[in-house]
């Protein structure tokens, strides 16, 4: 049970993405106190934290909030929590306390979440399970996803002035670009290019980008490439 941010306030929209790769259940809603915030959350075993005496296991992780029990009715028995957390500290505090109990590819899909959030492409990379490994789906990129991708991963303005990304065959020859581009981290991943029929260019964007599946490594590795060349980038510009 998740529900959309309606406000704009940071320490709380870096949160709920932490909560969702935890899978945790919740509703997170503005505070009575100014800078606090109301978070609805369901148990979970893989966060001891959230059984037993709520209250005294976050004040020794330096949060203080106010704990309250809702019992469920059946047919789901049971309780959710309400945390009443009254300042961004405590907000930040408890998205560390979550974030540090995420397994390996949880962590890893945060984090490339992030480093495409700071090039401009709002995307939740995906966890699927594939007999018992568990892989990150990043879903696939329009033409001005796949563009500006590119082109934070490193990859050279001229060649894609050269492109037109509309026609089928020179959009075959971005995606070999954006292999090689990706290559240079030293991955290995495949990047499919799927075209998309005038009939359905108006609900897909054009033609898109299909990645394959990354695992944890690729992720993180994918996610430094992105942060160093945005670093570089920055670093560059006249006035820095």
């Amino acid at each position: 049970m998740t529900k959309s941010l309606t406000t704009a306030v940071a320490p709380a929209s870096a949160l709920k993405p932490v909560l969702e790769y935890a899978g945790l259940g919740f509703e997170l809603e503005e505070g009575p106190a100014p800078g606090g915030w109301r978070l609805r959350l369901v148990s979970s075993a893989a966060h001891p934290w959230t059984h037993g005496d709520v209250r005294a296991h976050l004040l020794a992780e330096g949060i203080t909030a106010d704990v309250a029990r809702l019992e469920q009715p059946l047919p789901c028995p049971g309780h959710e929590l309400l945390l009443t957390l009254p300042s961004e500290r405590e907000v930040r505090a408890l998205g560390r306390l979550v974030e540090a109990r995420l397994t390996e590819v949880q962590n890893a899909a945060l984090q490339l979440h992030r480093a495409l959030a700071h090039i401009g492409v709002e995307r939740r990379p995906d966890i699927q399970t594939m007999g018992i490994r568990s892989l990150i789906d990043i879903g696939m990129f329009d033409m001005d996803a796949g563009a500006l991708l590119y082109r934070s991963l490193g990859g050279d303005e001229s060649v894609l002035r050269d492109l037109d990304l509309g026609d089928w065959h020179d959009h075959e020859r971005f995606a070999r670009e954006l292999e090689r581009v990706i290559s240079a981290t030293g991955q290995v991943l495949l990047v499919e290019s799927v075209p998309t029929c005038g009939h359905c260019r108006g609900r897909h964007g054009g033609n898109r980008v299909r990645f394959d599946y990354l695992d944890a490594d690729d992720a993180l590795l994918l996610a430094d490439r992105l942060y160093r060349t945005a670093a570089s980038a920055g670093a560059a510009r006249p006035g820095n």
